[in-house]
């Protein structure tokens, strides 16, 4: 089992239906496939976390590469994990200030930098707080 982190620009003339659509295939999907994970967006910005089988999550990555609803995803974090950290969401979805993405910048600025795994599950650990919160 894998979890994956990305994060994208939306298109262009994006709605709230889009929204909307992208959250209802997402748990439609996922839960077919065993993914679990959240969706945040605000103003032109999507992150996301999926956890799952690895091809499964690496499979649906591809798709989500190819979807013309969002450009420049960038790969933030991807690792082994044994346990799931939104195990009862097929797709949450969180409406966030776009200014509340800076924790996940943090990891971002990293880049190509190793991130050891104690610090991205602090991180992780912090933002899933912050969408309790929400």
């Amino acid at each position: 089992m894998i979890r994956l982190l990305y994060c994208s620009q939306s298109a262009p003339r994006k709605s709230d239906d889009q929204d909307r659509n992208i959250l209802l295939s997402s748990r439609q999907n996922n839960k077919a496939l065993g993914i679990t994970g959240v969706l945040v967006h605000g103003g032109d910005m999507y992150m996301q976390v999926l956890e799952g089988p690895e091809r499964a999550v690496l499979g649906l990555y591809l798709k989500i590469l190819d979807d013309r609803r969002h450009g420049g995803c960038q790969l933030i974090y991807i690792t082994p994990t044994k346990e799931k950290i939104f195990e009862a969401w097929s797709m949450g979805v969180i409406n966030s200030d776009p200014m509340a993405f800076e924790c996940i910048a943090e990891l971002h600025a990293h880049g190509t930098e190793a991130v050891s795994g104690k610090a991205f599950k602090d991180l992780m650990y912090a933002f899933t707080q912050m969408l309790v919160k929400k």
